[in-house]
């Protein structure tokens, strides 16, 4: 099955040497930290994610994403947890809420409609703008962005930084086929994430692709 996913690009702040992206950055508040790569919702409620319109609890629902769906027999390919997420771009960061846009389940993918047919997200239509989601429910897969070596985080984010050797849930060192445990902000094209193992760290970047690597 294929399946899009937002891939990596530019943003700039706290001194780090990266190219920003100007059409995101000039359309945030000046207190949002600018980012530009992919997510998915790991938020497992049958009513679906809530997607606020500020970066707090009791800020209005402006919309929700479509829950997890099992994968079915008709699948060329599934995730590793068998579970179809709803996917997003992330384009900024706050106090422990990434704003985000273009949400898209893969059952509502006109690609994935056109091969499969349509198929049911419990009755959740997916909120397509902009607006804000908890930290706590959003997941990803490690982009494979060819910087060397696999299996550490970097402590900063930066190319020259530390490195922090992590694992995947099963043990293994981490790399472009696995997920972190918990994504916790993002900087640019950087994302901040505690590993299965518990380190802490920055990886560069974070995609929305479920089934296959990504770049």
């Amino acid at each position: 099955m294929k399946h899009r996913g937002f891939e990596k690009l530019g943003g700039a702040m706290m001194g780090v040497a990266l190219t920003a992206s100007m059409a995101v950055a000039q359309t945030l508040p000046d207190s949002v930290t600018p980012c530009d790569m992919g997510g998915y919702s790991i938020d497992m409620d049958p009513h679906g994610a809530n997607v606020r319109a500020a970066p707090a609890r009791n800020a209005r629902v402006i919309g929700r994403l479509a829950p997890p769906v099992k994968a079915g027999p008709k699948d060329e390919a599934e995730p590793g947890d068998g579970l179809w997420r709803t996917t997003f771009r992330i384009v900024g960061f706050k106090d422990g809420w990434f704003l985000i846009e273009k949400g898209l389940h893969p059952f509502d993918d006109p690609e994935n409609i056109a091969n499969m047919g349509r198929r049911s997200t419990g009755g959740v239509k997916t909120y397509t703008g902009r607006g804000w989601i908890a930290a706590g429910l959003v997941g990803g897969q490690y982009a494979n962005t060819g910087l060397p070596p696999d299996g550490a985080l970097y402590a900063e984010p930066r190319e020259d930084a530390r490195r922090l050797p992590a694992k995947t849930r099963l043990g293994a060192p981490i790399g472009a086929d696995g997920s972190p445990k918990k994504v916790l902000a993002c900087l640019g094209d950087w994302v901040k994430v505690e590993s299965f193992d518990g380190v802490t760290g920055w990886w560069r970047t974070l995609c929305s692709t479920q089934v296959t690597n990504c770049s």
